[in-house]
């Protein structure tokens, strides 16, 4: 979610900083800026109100685009 990172990185802060800030780990906050993971509704509203973003433009083109879709190994489908 590149949306994130670029306004992460305009307002100067590093990932733990807004990780410590939205209240979630840097270890889940960096999955969720490379799109790995989708963040809970509460995330999106905490990270879009830290980064003055309105929660559905900051993650419109992550859900538009199927971008942070992760199936892990135990919910794969073996054809």
């Amino acid at each position: 979610m590149l949306k994130i990172k670029l306004l992460r990185m305009s307002r100067s802060l590093s990932q733990w900083e807004l990780s410590r800030t939205v209240g979630v780990s840097q270890g889940r906050f960096s999955m969720i800026e490379r799109g790995l993971i989708e963040p809970t509704e509460a995330e999106r509203i905490r990270l879009a109100s830290v980064l003055g973003a309105n929660p559905a433009t900051l993650f419109r083109a992550a859900i538009r685009s199927g971008a942070g879709m992760h199936v892990s190994r135990d919910e794969r489908v073996r054809a």
